[in-house]
This record gives C-alpha cells, sequence and structure tokens, in this order.
C-alpha cells in the first residue's frame, strides 16, 4: 500500500473498514476467553515447548457440537485438533505469513484471521501435504469490498490459502515466519493432520 493511496482515504472510509472487519470477531473473541493461550509467542532464541500445557489440552466446551475442530493460534505457534471439543493433540513448530495481522488483499503476506472450512486436500511436491481453506469467505469478501471502496487495497483479496507442510523446516522450528499467507507446518505433523481430520472441518485462527 503506497504512502499516497493511504492519504486519500479519509478517516469515514478507514472507520467503514474497521466497522466490516469488527462483524467478524465476536467468534474470535469467544474462543480466546474459553481456551485462552497459555504460552508466549515462539522466538529464534526461545524455541516452542517440546509439549502442550494443561491449558491447551482443556476441553472446548462451545466445539463439543463438531465431531472435529481445528484451533490455530498465532501467538502460541500451535495447530491444535479436538474431537467432540475434546483435546487429542497439539502440533508446534508452526510458521504463519510473513507479515503480521489480519490478511486484507493479495500479496500482504498475511495469514487471514477467522473462521474458516476445509474444502480440498492433495499431496504437494514441495510441502508433503497441502489442505485448502475456503479463503476468502463472505467476512473477508465485505472486508475487501469496504477496503477496496476506500482506496485502501491494490489488488483484489487472493486466495489458495491452506495448511501445508515446510521444506524449511530449521525455519519453523526456529520460530520464523517465512510463508505468504498459509500455516505450515513439519511434514511429519501435516501428513499426520491430513489423516486424521477430514474434509469440512471448521478451523478458527486466532492472533
Amino acid at each position: 500500500m503506497s504512502s499516497g493511496v493511504a492519504t486519500r482515504a479519509s478517516a469515514p472510509d478507514k472507520e467503514r473498514v474497521e466497522g466490516v472487519r469488527a462483524c467478524g470477531v465476536v467468534a474470535l473473541a469467544m474462543a480466546t476467553l474459553v481456551a485462552g493461550c497459555a504460552l508466549h509467542a515462539a522466538s529464534e532464541s526461545e524455541p516452542a515447548p517440546a509439549r502442550p500445557t494443561p491449558d491447551e489440552q482443556a476441553p472446548l466446551d462451545w466445539a463439543r457440537g463438531e465431531d472435529w475442530f481445528v484451533l490455530v493460534k498465532r501467538s502460541c505457534r500451535t495447530v491444535s485438533v479436538y474431537r467432540k471439543g475434546e483435546w487429542l493433540r497439539t502440533y508446534h513448530d508452526v510458521s504463519f505469513g510473513r507479515n503480521p495481522g489480519d490478511k486484507l488483499h493479495e500479496g500482504d503476506r498475511k495469514t487471514p484471521l477467522g473462521l474458516y472450512r476445509m474444502v480440498g486436500r492433495r499431496r504437494h511436491p514441495r510441502w508433503s501435504r497441502f489442505i485448502l481453506l475456503d479463503y476468502p469467505n463472505v467476512r473477508d469478501l465485505e472486508v475487501h469490498q469496504a477496503a477496496d471502496a476506500a482506496g485502501l487495497v491494490p489488488r483484489g483479496p487472493g486466495s489458495q490459502i491452506g495448511i501445508h507442510g515446510s521444506d524449511e523446516p530449521i525455519l519453523n522450528r526456529g520460530g520464523v515466519d517465512w510463508t505468504y499467507g498459509c500455516i505450515s507446518l513439519l511434514d511429519e505433523d501435516v501428513r499426520e493432520l491430513y489423516a486424521t481430520v477430514p474434509p469440512g472441518t471448521l478451523v478458527l485462527i486466532e492472533d
């Protein structure tokens, strides 16, 4: 986003974008209150814990109606799997988009935040497995349309966001965010997730 584009956008325009974005925060707030993160963000000098904390293993009562549920916590660098709301396991050494914040447009190198669904999957020659998410969803399109009307985005919302493996596991283990917006697990972890969780599973991505 160039400084010239940002200058032309008025305060009401920016408020409109933020107002639309706020509509998608309700589910995230509920999840954060019930299953708050007990870990600090991993860094290159402080690797992620080797095993889940008791808080990570707490059940998600509000997800008991789902056969399977995946909770992604960017600040914790974790991907956790639940069955009928009961914790099954947590994957660490997770990497995200290179830039922080919620994804707004193609090429911003951000990982989207919100509730998504697994809508496709395939083996991948570089990243072992690729699990496609339904980004952009209705909320993402509304946010992007408002931002576009305000002159705040240079291109479309993008697509092909998913969960995949890593051809640079040293970056994952070092807490380095390197993707263009996807969620990267270690190859052995994404293979297990791929084999365990069925298509159609909901995925909640929190900051």
